[in-house]
């Protein structure tokens, strides 16, 4: 056994982690509190999140990176609450 067999196989934390804003559940007030900061274009400079395992920290996290890192297909977006996902 000396090759390694290359598995597909992803936690299930992972594999069903939301994308987008949309996505998320149980989180409706801090969805419309960042929707409204990103339209408004008033996005704070840093965001603290806590709370206790599995409420959904760190997916809040990488949607908002997300969010503020798509540029959009014709690379002349900004900040958007609906991120590509291509860039």
């Amino acid at each position: 056994m000396t090759e390694k067999q290359e598995t597909a196989y992803q936690v299930l934390a992972r594999k069903y982690r939301p994308e987008t804003f949309a996505d998320l559940i149980g989180q409706d007030a801090m969805v419309r509190t960042l929707k409204n900061a990103f339209a408004a274009d008033r996005i704070a400079q840093a965001f603290i999140m806590t709370g206790i395992r599995g409420v959904g920290k760190t997916t809040t996290a990488r949607i908002i990176a997300k969010g503020l890192n798509c540029i959009g297909p014709d690379g002349k977006g900004g900040p958007t609450t609906e991120p590509c996902g291509t860039c």
